[in-house]
């Protein structure tokens, strides 16, 4: 029986991005499951009936529509950035989709730290058995993508090389050092920064997640976000879909 994963997420570039490597750890972490089988296993959910899309910035009026409310405080205190949002966003999804079986949160951090800990503090609260994984990019979805980056000729390679001069550091390594800002041509956005790796190039951005070895992907996203995200997916979904070696 196939499972149904909700994906809440600000842009459709985020959603496919997410929900990719997402397949890619649960192939990994299940024995018998491969990029084949996967699209049996389970169904991604990004939108509700008459395509509304499940965005961060759509949430407030689907919840809205659906007279669905979230107070402003948690057990232990206020609500942190976005924790009212994620309430509103898992109440809705429980009632539009009653064979939920996971909510995955998909949210760049930005220039506000204190995001993981509202997601977390909405995640805490009673989700009636549903699995609900948290994907947190540092500093945006872009510097997941720029950790997949790899050199595949000389041309790649000068871009690479070109990029370290700029900024004095390698990109794929220290990525969560980029800045969150609304100037994409300043020195140190990701967004300039995957474009002028990628020459702007949509095709060789995607190969970056899909086709860069997980454990490399791991390892340079131990503080982007990307490794926690792949580690949840590996303890919070992939037991919704088969058995998950210990390790």
């Amino acid at each position: 029986m196939s499972r149904q994963f909700a994906v809440v997420y600000e842009a459709p570039a985020d959603l496919e991005t997410a929900t990719e490597l997402a397949d890619r750890a649960l192939c990994e972490s299940i024995e018998w499951l491969d990029e084949e089988l996967v699209v049996y296993q389970r169904t991604w959910q990004g939108e509700l009936t008459g395509g509304r899309r499940l965005t961060w910035k759509a949430i407030g009026q689907l919840a809205l529509d659906a007279e669905i409310t979230a107070i402003g405080h948690f057990d232990d205190g206020p609500a942190l950035p976005d924790a009212a949002a994620t309430r509103r966003a898992i109440l809705l999804l429980r009632r539009e989709l009653p064979n939920l079986d996971a909510i995955v949160l998909i949210r760049d951090q930005d220039d506000q730290p204190a995001r993981r800990r509202g997601l977390e503090q909405a995640r805490a609260h009673d989700h009636r058995g549903i699995a609900i994984v948290v994907g947190l990019a540092i500093v945006e979805r872009e510097c997941w993508v720029i950790s997949g980056y790899d050199p595949r000729d000389e041309l790649e390679s000068a871009r690479l090389q070109e990029e370290r001069s700029r900024l004095g550091f390698d990109p794929r390594l220290r990525s969560h050092e980029l800045t969150a800002c609304k100037d994409d041509l300043a020195t140190r956005s990701p967004k300039r920064v995957l474009r002028a790796l990628s020459g702007n190039d949509r095709e060789r951005e995607c190969r970056c997640w899909r086709e860069t070895a997980l454990p490399t992907l791991r390892e340079r996203g131990g503080e982007n976000g990307l490794a926690a995200y792949l580690r949840e997916v590996r303890e919070r979904l992939a037991p919704l879909i088969g058995h998950v070696p210990e390790g």
